[in-house]
């Protein structure tokens, strides 16, 4: 195996087996080896169609996905250069790549909330519909060794990135390289995808080893700790491809929880007492940790950054096996990583198998055929980047040991030389910082003094309340004297500025200190968050307060919470529900919600198991015994247009007017039998849990229990906790049922069709399923609103043509659903 070319050559033959597995949030979309490999071919003759030729160079800015894969591979088939641009970017940085790469065509992301539109482009999302029409294209590009494959622009902690070039011999090389030294993976193994495919340690760990190997890769839209642990829970994860910023992340989650149940005493007891254990015995011990990653989880690949001893030996102590890696995109990416056979904390492994690493001055040099051969149209930085006899320079400072293995210490351009003359390693210093109460996150950077450098803490206080000045006094007191903080600034936003691999952009840093307020004070030069509301609200920056409220003030609409909590999730990597942003909800609000982190406790009221096929059952029964019956004691039913239920294949919304309770029961004996058990109905959450007493309350709870079992209704909350309807009416899809939903969340009084409400617009984008067309008539004679008992009449139910979506956003899909129920 040569270049990529051959690489993409062995997907068809792996067939149906799963290569991919989309988790949207609220779909579960699987994507088989065949499916890919078609999908590649038909992306190379669509890029081939919109005037891309091999050499182009071809922008990709978008999240992880099966689609980002697509788009990917059909670059390489086509001959063409990728260039990734990491999803986190701002439309500033994407577009000044675009022009240094001169780039034909953008292939970007509708869940950015800025976009690039001076440039070609197409939405990864509508590649589902714009492929269908696209036929595999005829002939696959050939490519040489030596040929680029793609550019990669460094995500730069130091403010200068350039962009990588990476040959197809580079990538094969540190594939084969890897997969000497850690000669594990099987077409068995699943992995969990969590860093941006536009980094090359989860391009070369989560993409082309998985493909390499015919294993599987599941992705997440958002990389909320919550959707992280519920993809350990019901994915059969093998690997997690991570960076210490993440693993940090999801100690800390682990932590949270045993406090909650005030097991994390008991916890550290243990993990101290098993650090002695045999690896085997701390797996069984730890056995509650261990079930959460599931039954078959093999490794931790940590890389990006160096993992601090203290996260290596938490996962360690528990069992786990952390195999912390070196390198740079540069080197295509890895250059050391520690074995199966042996890990050491603070330390990066021996060389892999064709690698050569050697110390000079300190820094670390290294050669191989995985390293780049130089700069995108930078002559003088790629002399730079290599000695003289060929050895590629990292700018990393380390020491190798008498075993052979790596320790890195850390960037030279980031080492704080004082008026001593003493040589300061920030990343030390700031994992002392990181344990101090009080302390969420630390930045340590050198500030000039005049004949030498003072060492300068950055810090993200937790809102404790802890003074600054004591965190400052208690992290010296660990330190050599020579080595100790002089001066500190706090930090008022969310986050640090971080790069792709959650490393801290020292430089935006440094940036934000020259013009911050005398005093101390670091503001960053933008306010990502207030950006982020004018975006979703409409209101200009100026206009937004830290006590403006959201809903009053900024007009924030239902919806705009919905697409506000998506880019919060995206922007920030944390659990946020709808529910928790009201009418009283303030800026400074959110700020605080955004810095606690805190895990949201939601009580939902889903019930998934009542879709069983035993429950389909009890319901065929009871429908033939009771509710059929008592049905046409009252009421004729007349039903029109039942053929075009025909030919319906997997599961759609059926969406229709409301006039009476008796709706539901008459579109249910309408359908046909092999429809009607498969199809659960959206009723008004607030009408079973609102704030009743009393009988009220008791009698609406067991009017809950009858309806969800005996008529399978499901909540739909009107007021809050959308999201959490969402996340279920995507379980009932992906097991194929069907959803009924009556859209203007109320009866019509006047049996006039009312307007739909905006939400109908959001589930169908979401779900991706068809919506079916309903016309009710008399019921409302039959049962009116305000009758205790029925009376006998004639009802009608009405079937249209179903209405399958492609590019249209939400509000045109409630536009013409509802002109397509006027239309019965």
């Amino acid at each position: 195996m040569r270049t990529l070319i051959d690489l993409f050559g062995t997907f068809g033959a792996l067939g149906d087996k799963t290569a991919f597995v989309n988790r949207t949030g609220v779909r579960r979309l699987v994507v088989s080896y065949r499916e890919f490999h078609d999908l590649a071919l038909r992306m190379a003759n669509l890029l081939a169609q919109k005037g891309v030729v091999p050499g182009d160079r071809v922008l990709i800015w978008g999240p992880n996905s099966s689609w980002w894969a697509v788009a990917y591979w059909g670059i390489v088939v086509r001959g063409a250069i990728a260039v990734p641009v990491d999803f986190m970017s701002d439309s500033a940085r994407a577009d000044s790549i675009r022009n240094l790469t001169n780039a034909t065509i953008v292939l970007q992301s509708r869940f950015k909330a800025e976009r690039m539109t001076t440039a070609a482009s197409l939405l990864l999302e509508d590649l589902p519909y714009l492929l269908e029409d696209v036929q595999p294209i005829g002939e696959i590009a050939s490519a040489a060794p030596d040929d680029t494959a793609q550019l990669i622009y460094t995500s730069g902690t130091t403010g200068t990135p350039k962009g990588v070039i990476l040959s197809h011999k580079n990538l094969i090389a540190n594939l084969t390289q890897i997969n000497t030294q850690v000669p594990i993976i099987t077409s068995r193994f699943t992995f969990l995808s969590l860093l941006p495919l536009s980094h090359m340690f989860e391009q070369m760990g989560g993409l082309f080893t998985p493909l390499y190997h015919g294993a599987a890769i599941v992705y997440l839209r958002t990389l909320k700790p919550s959707a992280i642990m519920d993809a350990l829970g019901e994915e059969d994860i093998y690997v997690i491809m991570s960076v210490p910023r993440l693993m940090q992340l999801l100690k800390t989650t682990i932590e949270r929880e045993l406090e909650e149940k005030h097991l994390l005493g008991l916890f550290r007891s243990l993990a101290r007492l098993a650090a002695s254990f045999p690896k085997e015995v701390r797996r069984t011990l730890f056995f509650p940790v261990q079930k959460k990653f599931g039954r078959n989880f093999t490794v931790f690949v940590s890389g990006g950054a160096p993992l601090e001893p203290e996260v290596f030996t938490f996962w360690s102590n528990m069992g786990f096996t952390v195999l912390e890696g070196y390198g740079l995109t540069e080197t295509s990416p890895v250059l050391c990583v520690n074995t199966m056979e042996r890990q050491v904390a603070g330390a990066v492994g021996p060389p892999l198998p064709g690698v050569q690493v050697k110390i000079e001055g300190k820094e670390v040099l290294a050669r191989g055929d995985n390293i780049f051969p130089g700069y995108y149209e930078n002559e003088q930085a790629s002399r730079d980047a290599f000695t003289s006899d060929g050895w590629f320079r990292t700018g990393d400072l380390g020491e190798i040991g008498p075993d052979g293995w790596l320790v890195i210490k850390g960037r030279e351009k980031e080492l704080i030389v004082t008026g001593s003359g003493v040589n300061v390693y920030p990343d030390e210093l700031e994992a002392v910082l990181n344990k101090v109460p009080g302390v969420k996150e630390s930045c340590v950077i050198g500030v000039e003094r005049g004949g030498g450098e003072e060492v300068h803490a950055v810090l993200l206080l937790d809102g404790s309340g802890k003074a600054p000045e004591a965190i400052i006094g208690q992290a010296n007191k660990s330190l050599d004297t020579l080595q100790r903080i002089t001066g500190y600034t706090i930090w008022n936003e969310p986050e640090f500025p971080k790069t792709t691999t959650l490393k801290i952009k020292k430089f935006a840093v440094k940036e934000a200190l020259k013009k911050g307020v005398e005093g101390g004070e670091a503001t960053a030069s933008r306010d990502s968050l207030l950006n982020l509301l004018a975006k979703v609200t409409g209101t200009g920056t100026a206009q937004i307060r830290e006590e403006s409220l959201l809903v009053t003030d900024l007009g924030l609409t239902s919806i705009d919470r919905l697409e506000l909590v998506s880019f919060l999730e995206q922007e920030y990597r944390l659990d946020i529900d709808d529910s928790q942003i009201g009418p009283q909800t303030r800026v400074s609000d959110l700020r605080q919600i955004i810095t606690k982190r805190e895990k949201t406790t939601r009580h939902d009221h889903f019930r998934l198991w009542t879709n069983t096929s035993f429950f389909q059952g009890v319901r065929r029964v009871w429908d033939a015994l009771v509710h059929y019956p008592l049905f046409r004691s009252f009421a004729t039913l007349e039903v029109r247009g039942g053929d075009k239920l025909e030919k319906l294949d997997g599961p759609v919304f059926f969406v229709a007017n409301h006039l009476s309770y008796l709706d539901q029961p008459a579109v249910m004996f309408a359908l046909p039998p092999k429809i009607r058990p498969k199809c659960a109905t959206a009723a008004w959450a607030e009408f079973f849990f609102g704030d009743y007493h009393g009988f009220d309350r008791i009698w609406r709870r067991l009017s809950y229990e009858y309806a969800t079992v005996l008529f399978n209704l499901f909540p739909l909350s009107q007021s809050q906790g959308f999201s959490g309807s969402l996340g279920y009416m995507g379980k009932l899809a992906d097991a194929g049922i069907n959803i009924l939903i009556f859209p203007e969340g109320e009866h019509s009084r006047d049996g006039k069709l009312h307007d739909f409400q905006m939400g109908l617009g959001i589930m169908v984008k979401e779900l991706g399923i068809p919506v079916v067309p309903i016309k009710i008539s008399g019921t409302d004679q039959v049962l009116p609103h305000e009758a205790r008992f029925p009376k006998r009449g004639a009802v009608t139910v009405t079937f249209g043509e179903p209405l399958r979506f492609r590019y249209e956003e939400p509000a045109d899909i409630v536009k013409m659903t509802r002109q397509a129920v006027m239309d019965l």
